[in-house]
């Protein structure tokens, strides 16, 4: 048992020194889609249109109906028929089969504007998926950049703090001004005060990924590089207007609205269908009575005249239907300027993320060489501040601004169908 704890001993240690796996994008986006309470309700949504589509379909089906009573009374004649009052027990059963024929386009407009219903439905659960989606990038790349905006500025205020003492030190020696320790300890505090700043955007910033995704941010995989996206701004217009949920959903309303119309047309049809009727009967009538019948047949029935009814149905069902087309052209023209701005704003991110980029070289090449000309006496200490606060502010841009150029690449695809379920 002892070599056996020995042996195991090693395999415990490397155990506990492995490194824990990071988090990446695509798992927090799972979490976020597993999570979020909008998509359940969209998905339960979808499966109650799913539902409404069954039973529209269903009123095609024959059905079977059974009715029955049955109770105590007293019944008296009045001597008709030579018949005397006397204790009954009334039984009435009947079981009626039916199956409509033709209903004039009732059931089909009432099946179309189900189907259109469930499309409506599945358009809404993928909007609310996509904007998980691009939640869920967002609060990704916030907690990233909020945490090494929060590393930057404590290293920052380190730093400041070591000027700080050695601006005392010079201002004891006599080799700087009071004016440049005022300034040394101002840049101090400021540093402090982005410290405090970038710690309360780290803490929200986790927050919200937790109401997101339900799990804490743990360590964070970096960033990844923007998804592709489509190669022009034609191209990402063509498949936002063949994909887009929210036009989908436009269109499902214009389908909607011309089934309604047709249905209100159908009203003024007959409406024919078989039936079959079975009917047991005892004590209805007086004492004793007695039948048993039996009926196979065709129902028909048609409303000639419904006092203008029908008539303004089917003018409102029209009038629906244009509102409901101007709908889809106003939703198809407010996707074509989604997109348009989507794709300039992932454009304008890239220049900004590039710029940044060369900005914060440059800030900390400027910083170093700085800092090693104060240490010769050719620049004061006042320089190596700015310097400073420079660098810290460049490199808080770039974090900032790769973060924002992968949420509109997500955002973008989000619009025009390039984010796969």
């Amino acid at each position: 048992m002892r070599r056996l704890t020995l042996l195991l001993l090693p395999v415990c240690a490397a155990s506990l020194a492995a490194p824990a796996i990071a988090q990446d994008l695509p798992s927090a986006i799972a979490d976020a889609l597993e999570h979020a309470p909008a998509l359940a309700a969209a998905r339960a949504g979808e499966d109650a249109a799913a539902a409404r589509l069954d039973r529209a379909r269903a009123e095609r089906n024959p059905s079977v109906a059974v009715e029955g009573t049955v109770g105590k009374g007293r019944i008296d004649p009045g001597g008709f028929f030579g018949l005397t009052a006397a204790n009954t027990t009334p039984v009435a059963a009947q079981a009626t089969a039916q199956m409509p024929l033709w209903a004039g386009g009732r059931i089909g407009a009432a099946i179309d504007q189900a189907r259109g219903g469930l499309g409506v439905a599945r358009g809404q659960a993928e909007q609310t998926r996509l904007e998980t989606v691009v939640g869920a990038v967002a609060a990704y790349g916030e907690v990233l950049t909020a945490r090494q905006i929060e590393t930057r500025f404590e290293r920052t205020q380190s730093e400041l703090a070591e000027v700080e003492r050695q601006a005392a030190l010079r201002f004891k020696a006599g080799e700087i001004a009071m004016s440049d320790l005022a300034q040394a300890r101002a840049r101090k505090a400021e540093a402090e005060a982005g410290l405090a700043q970038a710690r309360g955007r780290r803490v929200s910033a986790e927050a919200a990924y937790a109401r997101l995704t339900g799990k804490a941010p743990g360590e964070l995989a970096p960033l990844p590089a923007p998804p592709p996206i489509p190669a022009s701004l034609g191209e990402a217009l063509d498949r936002a207007k063949a994909s887009n949920p929210m036009l989908q959903q436009a269109r499902e309303g214009s389908a909607i609205a011309r089934a309604a119309a047709r249905g209100a047309r159908a009203e003024g049809m007959p409406s024919v269908g078989v039936y079959s009727e079975a009917a047991h009967v005892r004590d209805q009538f007086f004492p004793g009575y007695k039948a048993d019948s039996l009926a196979v047949g065709v129902r028909g029935r048609w409303t000639l005249w419904a006092g203008g009814r029908t008539a303004a149905q089917t003018r409102a069902g029209d009038a629906d239907v244009a509102a409901a087309d101007a709908r889809e052209r106003e939703a198809e023209q407010m996707l074509e300027g989604a997109v348009i701005d989507a794709w300039q704003g992932y454009a304008t991110a890239t220049q900004v993320a590039e710029a940044a980029g060369l900005r914060s070289v440059a800030a900390e090449e400027a910083l170093r060489s700085t800092r090693l000309e104060a240490q010769v006496g050719a620049k004061p200490t006042l320089a190596v501040l700015d310097a400073e606060r420079e660098a810290t502010e460049a490199e808080a841009a770039r974090i900032e601004a790769e973060s924002r150029r992968l949420v509109a690449a997500w955002g973008l695809n989000a619009l025009s169908g390039g984010v796969a379920p």
